[in-house]
């Protein structure tokens, strides 16, 4: 009996601990340290220590999974309606009082971004960084509310009962068969002027992105009708998949260069302890 309720919990848990999955955000941790300036390279390695990024990617996910931290899980995702055009989007993100995952991005930019805080605090804000811009790049983490994000729409993929949160969180990567590394290896190829593109555009943007596409996905689920998801479907969207890691890596990198471009790194005496 225990032991069934423990497998339980790990399923649970493991159905609920990964957005992008494992593979993803550790190849988006990777594809990041690819691209930091040297200032970013040494303030990182200050920060996260024997740890690098792809390690600390699924942090945050982790850490919400325990009771006292369970108040982070909202900053992972935003819920907003379909049809709103991009000036409805703006502002509805800009101005939501709830808890979600623009709002907790910014926070934790300013975080890392001041000089004043601990360096404790500033270990923590990087973390949650890193897996932030992971989540803002999976369409179904830019989703609706009534269906949790896509979480209780049921589909068939490979013969399996899925649901499309989960399709588009790991089966679809995991579909390549590739560890991370050779996942990064794959997808970090991009043109220096996407590259340059990619990190002028601002938070917003991004996440437009990602509901543009979460509100093609939400019509494609309603035509098939919870029928099965066939292989013509995975050709056609996994360059979409390919397009959004390629993002969130450069993107990351993007943010983190821009950060520490005015900083040398340096270990800080704190007295508050990160969390574990």
């Amino acid at each position: 009996m225990k032991q069934n309720l423990l497998l339980s919990a790990f399923v649970i848990f493991s159905l609920i601990l990964i957005s992008w999955g494992v593979t993803g955000h550790h190849a988006i941790g990777k594809i990041a340290e690819n691209h930091l300036s040297s200032n970013a390279q040494a303030a990182v390695k200050d920060l996260l220590g024997n740890e690098n990024m792809a390690d600390v990617s699924t942090w945050a996910d982790q850490l919400r999974m325990k009771p006292e931290f369970k108040y982070t899980t909202p900053w992972h995702y935003i819920n907003l309606p379909l049809g709103l055009t991009y000036t409805e989007f703006k502002d509805k993100v800009e101005h939501m009082t709830e808890d979600n995952v623009y709002s907790a991005m910014l926070k934790q930019e300013q975080i890392l971004s001041d000089s004043s805080s601990t360096r404790d605090k500033k270990i923590d804000a990087l973390k949650f960084i890193i897996h932030f811009v992971g989540d803002l790049h999976q369409p179904m983490h830019i989703s609706r509310a009534e269906d949790q994000g896509g979480n209780t729409i049921k589909v068939n993929y490979e013969g399996k009962e899925t649901n499309l949160h989960s399709l588009w969180d790991t089966k679809l990567v995991e579909h390549q068969g590739l560890n991370y590394e050779d996942l990064a290896a794959k997808y970090d190829h991009i043109p220096d002027g996407k590259i340059k593109q990619w990190q002028r555009d601002p938070l917003i943007k991004w996440m437009w992105e990602s509901y543009q596409i979460s509100s093609t996905l939400y019509k494609e689920a309603d035509e098939t009708n919870g029928h099965e998801i066939d292989e013509n479907y995975y050709k056609k969207h996994m360059p979409i998949v390919e397009l959004r890691i390629q993002q969130a890596g450069i993107r990351l990198a993007g943010v983190l260069n821009d950060i520490f471009k005015d900083t040398t790194a340096k270990s800080e005496m704190s007295g508050t302890a990160p969390i574990q």
